[in-house]
């Protein structure tokens, strides 16, 4: 009886076909990097709130439900800490004002993606957003891996617009991977446009980070902490 093929070769073979060889060679050269350097490199994309907003086009009926305040924090926790979030961390962001949208097909949960109204949520090595009181940061999107390719990511992203809008809100921001191909290709399906990249590479012996941006200052949207600030801290950008 032929064996089953491990976890992690499906992982990587699943990653290959979603990706494409050449972002998968980078990616796999990043990660051999890592003991002495790492590097993120973000094309960021602005919506307009003011104009009508893009119609989703899932393949699959898709209902989204926008849990926000303390009223939802219970149900929203039993339902996305299922698909990896921590309870703890759940709160932290209902806290400080954050709301999630959650995609449901066939009345199962399967996917979200997270939106804020505070400025200060890192980006990586100590790089900060700066919003103002007319913007909103989405972040954090999650499709469970059955159901990826259905073009649920849209339906989100739309709800989350729709309700950044009712906040008062006039634009929402999203940092985008510029190795993320299938998310690229969504901020093109929607016509965003992209206001600028950011590239960070962290040295680790001399825990130095080199910032560049292409389309517009660093310090139009970002702020830069201290080095013993960033160190430790963990990069938010793995998970878009």
């Amino acid at each position: 009886m032929p064996k089953r093929p491990s976890t992690r070769w499906q992982t990587v073979r699943e990653g290959i076909r979603w990706r494409g060889l050449f972002v998968s060679l980078l990616l796999a050269l990043r990660e051999l990097l890592r003991p002495f350097m790492y590097s993120h490199a973000w094309h960021i994309f602005q919506t307009n709130l003011q104009r009508p907003l893009f119609e989703p086009y899932a393949k699959e009926q898709v209902e989204v439900k926008v849990f926000a305040g303390s009223q939802d924090l219970e149900v929203a926790t039993a339902v996305i800490s299922l698909m990896g979030i921590p309870a703890a961390e759940i709160a932290a962001r209902f806290g400080r004002g954050d709301a999630a949208a959650v995609a449901y097909v066939e009345r199962e949960a399967a996917g979200y993606m997270w939106v804020t109204f505070a400025t200060g949520m890192e980006l990586a090595f100590g790089v900060s957003w700066i919003l103002r009181p007319d913007e909103a940061l989405r972040y954090g999107m999650f499709v469970v891996r059955s159901r990826r390719g259905l073009g649920i990511h849209g339906s989100m992203n739309r709800a989350l617009n729709e309700y950044a809008r009712q906040r008062g809100a006039t634009r929402t921001f999203g940092g985008i991977s510029a190795l993320n191909s299938q998310s690229l290709n969504l901020a093109k399906h929607a016509r965003n446009p992209k206001i600028m990249t950011v590239i960070l590479i962290y040295i680790r012996g001399v825990s130095w980070t080199f910032a560049k941006t292409i389309g517009a200052p660093l310090e139009s949207h970002f702020s830069r902490s201290s080095k013993d600030l960033y160190r430790s801290r963990k990069s938010v950008g793995d998970e878009l």
